[in-house]
């Protein structure tokens, strides 16, 4: 139980400090590193390669599950964004700042696969639900580990509510926050079956990955 206790304690300090503590150079890094303590607190628990999901028998099948999972997921985003009716969307006006393309590749090649997707697959669907499964049915686990994963992304939307304008009064962004959540946490149950069926930590870090990116390309070509 105490190494549960330490990854959350650890998952829960890094979202406080959000971007006011660690600024926009640091985040790749300071994700980084986070996700290898992560990694030790796991390995120092028991867990295993396999229990992670980084044995190397399943690297195949992990990228063969991920590769046509994000396939499908660029294919869907592409449509949405070409279409008028949806194409609003992906007005996402934090991607306003992006002002060149070396800066979009930067966010969509580095980024966002290794500071956003590989630090959350790794926190979420690698060592936090392997400590979980050890001490609670998997069905538990993935349930705990998918609801902790919508809680993870309240403060994000809270920041793109108010970059974006949106939802001025108390009662939309609570609702904006508390359909966030949801969808994220829907998400994570989505991410804990790719890792499982695969078996492969690399299934949910490729859908997870092309999807952010995916999006962010979206975005800064509808909003020019």
């Amino acid at each position: 139980m105490a190494p549960v206790v330490i990854v959350v304690g650890v998952l829960a300090a890094r979202n406080v400090a959000g971007e006011s503590l660690v600024p926009s150079a640091w985040y790749v890094p300071v994700n980084l590193a986070t996700a290898g303590a992560l990694v030790v607190i796991g390995r120092a628990g028991g867990l295993s390669a396999r229990e992670v999901g980084l044995a190397r028998a399943t690297v195949r099948r992990g990228l063969v599950v991920g590769g046509v999972g994000a396939a499908i997921v660029v294919a869907g985003i592409v449509v949405g964004a070409a279409l008028p009716l949806t194409r609003g969307w992906f007005e996402d006006e934090r991607i306003a700042d992006i002002d060149s393309r070396s800066e979009l590749a930067y966010q969509a090649l580095v980024r966002i696969p290794l500071g956003t997707a590989l630090f959350e697959e790794l926190a979420f669907r690698g060592v936090l639900l392997g400590l979980l499964a050890r001490i609670c049915p998997m069905r538990t686990a993935v349930v705990a580990s998918s609801v902790l994963f919508g809680l993870w992304h309240i403060r994000p939307t809270l920041s793109a509510l108010a970059t974006n304008d949106l939802a001025q009064s108390a009662w939309a962004q609570a609702g904006a926050v508390t359909a966030a959540v949801v969808l994220t946490t829907v998400g994570g149950f989505v991410f804990c079956a790719l890792r499982l069926g695969s078996r492969s930590l690399l299934a949910p870090l490729l859908v997870h990955a092309a999807t952010n990116s995916a999006a962010t390309v979206a975005a800064y070509t509808v909003l020019r």
